[in-house]
């Protein structure tokens, strides 16, 4: 009976240590795949802030929490910002925690509206839209976890236009014709 315990005990301690490979691996404590990098859109080197208050926004699900959407839009609204759409997402599902998406004129606001979430933050260029249309889509993805990760409606209020943008690491100049990723801050 001791020489099993033992023999087993030095099985475990090989797995343990690695020299062993684990028979049987669930996947559950597996890292996620990480999809391949965005770049992002860079601001104008000298980009400030917005006035929050003044930016149309519209709140899409794109997950599978019921609710979430219009939960983000409420806080955004008490905060006195205007909420012109909230649903779900007419692309179905999003993978990652938050997505803005503009045109090039709202580029500004977006890197605005980024300040309110704490999360994982993607800004893109929406080239469906309209190019001088300013509105900021808020994407709220998978992996999203609710109102923890953004500011309170008091806090949003307090967002103050005329503070300084800091560019995302590695994003790309934004002109009429895509170009190669140049060096950034990551904000």
């Amino acid at each position: 009976m001791i020489t099993i315990m033992a023999l087993l005990v030095i099985i475990s301690f090989l797995v343990w240590s690695g020299v062993l490979p684990v028979p049987y691996d669930p996947g559950f404590s597996s890292a996620k795949d990480d999809a391949t990098p965005v770049v992002q859109p860079c601001p104008a080197s000298d980009t400030t802030t917005s006035d929050v208050i003044a930016i149309p926004v519209n709140v899409y699900n794109g997950s599978d929490t019921t609710g979430l959407a219009s939960g983000v839009a409420d806080v955004l609204s008490d905060a006195g910002m205007t909420v012109n759409n909230s649903t779900d997402w007419p692309k179905g599902q999003y993978d990652g925690e938050i997505e803005l998406t503009t045109s090039q004129a709202g580029l500004t606001n977006a890197y605005t509206v980024a300040k309110i979430f704490t999360g994982d933050i993607i800004v893109q260029i929406d080239e469906t839209q309209e190019t001088t249309d300013t509105t900021v889509s808020i994407v709220l993805g998978n992996d999203y976890k609710n109102e923890n990760e953004m500011l309170t409606a008091a806090e949003i209020a307090q967002i103050k236009a005329g503070d300084s943008i800091t560019a995302p690491t590695a994003c790309a100049t934004v002109t009429t014709n895509p170009t190669a990723p140049t060096g950034g801050v990551n904000g």
